[in-house]
């Protein structure tokens, strides 16, 4: 089992009585958000010290649900801070870039910057992020998969051109090369049963959070069964598993300083995306019908097929479901086992670093589980 942390970097000071979507601006405190970059940055670095696989982050745009819309950078920041750890980018929004070349321009600068550490992610984004980037919903599948070829063609020829109905490019050629060749490894975050079959056909590792064990479980033997459909099979280093994590002296002790952050974390996640106040919202379920077809999840087991709203679940819930792994190091060691074992994924993200968490108590976890818990796992 490969471990990561993972961070979504989320803005930790927004009051309850804040305006719906979009979040004023006005409410970024620009001290209080150094501050948390600098904090945020720090625990990724020391996650090299503890033995860490790597660290991934990915990309939000007008959210405080997270304040990387160009993880990028931060990518860049963190290659200069460490000298081992993998770096992931999980990932830039294909659909929302009007210039692929420019994301294969950035990884490939990254890559070098790290001498090689970068994981190249690419994801399509959510809904209301396509109403504020004025990017048809439609043709999200279109844009991604073009901008996908545009980038893997800028990595391993010399010199190219495209022809595509969306991004036309002639008589090109990159600089700098990544350092990984023919290119850095990797992932895409998959759900529906297209963008599983696209990222089969290509042999990608795909990566789940925000869905119950069985739904990941379910998710995850449609690719297999895919894969194999498709004459190959498919082993746990193509399924990557990301679970909120808090890790404490004792069961009672780790919900008492998770729960409260991990609320707040619900009051980001609704205000951003699932809660618009405005028209937006009438807008947003538009979008959402013309980013997924019929078919979309109906590779999934009855009663797994909707989405789950983990946001109004008590603690123990939330436990049982798996969407957070949280307790004394034995506890946090038999959830991520039995979580792992039941999906088949060789890798492992924790969101250490749960809304607003203190700096010093996510300092506090990660001491705990590289020293108590990464001993316990399977096949760590």
């Amino acid at each position: 089992m490969k471990v990561y942390n993972f961070d979504l970097l989320a803005y930790p000071e927004v009051p309850e009585d804040v305006p719906g979507t979009p979040v004023p601006s006005s409410y970024f405190d620009p001290p209080v958000g150094s501050r948390n970059y600098r904090e945020h940055l720090d625990e990724m670095a020391y996650c090299e010290e503890l033995g860490f696989e790597g660290v991934v982050f990915n990309e939000h745009h007008y959210s405080a649900y997270g304040t990387m819309p160009s993880p990028n950078l931060i990518a860049a920041a963190l290659s200069q801070k460490t000298k081992h750890i993998k770096i992931g980018v999980l990932g830039n929004i294909l659909p929302l870039r009007q210039h692929p070349v420019r994301v294969a321009e950035e990884y490939a600068m990254i890559d070098c910057l790290s001498e090689g550490r970068l994981i190249a992610g690419f994801v399509r984004g959510i809904p209301s992020e396509y109403l504020w980037y004025n990017v048809k919903p439609q043709e999200s599948r279109g844009r991604f998969g073009e901008a996908f070829d545009v980038i893997m063609r800028a990595w391993t020829e010399p010199v190219w051109s495209y022809e595509g109905e969306f991004f036309q490019f002639e008589n090109c050629a990159i600089w700098p090369r990544p350092v990984q060749q023919p290119h850095p490894p990797i992932w895409v975050a998959a759900r529906s049963a297209e963008s599983i079959e696209w990222c089969v056909k290509r042999k990608v590792p795909i990566a789940q959070v925000y869905q119950t064990n069985d739904q990941i479980e379910d998710t995850f033997n449609y690719y297999r069964k895919v894969a194999k459909d498709d004459g190959w099979e498919s082993g746990p280093d193509k399924f990557v598993l990301c679970r909120h994590i808090y890790v404490g002296e004792t069961d009672e002790q780790a919900r008492a300083v998770a729960e409260p952050p991990l609320r707040y974390f619900f009051t980001l996640w609704n205000r951003g995306f699932n809660e618009a106040k405005t028209e937006i919202a009438v807008d947003q379920r538009k979008v959402k019908e013309a980013m997924v077809s019929a078919r979309s999840a109906s590779y999934f087991r009855p009663g797994n097929e909707e989405r789950v709203n983990f946001h109004p679940m008590s603690w123990e819930q939330l436990i049982d479901t798996g969407f957070v792994i949280a307790g004394s190091p034995d506890t946090v060691a038999r959830q991520v086992n039995q979580q792992m074992s039941q999906i088949g994924a060789d890798h492992f993200m924790g969101m250490f670093h749960i809304g607003n968490l203190a700096h010093d108590k996510v300092i506090d976890s990660l001491n705990l589980f590289h020293k108590e818990v990464m001993p316990r796992l399977n096949g760590a």
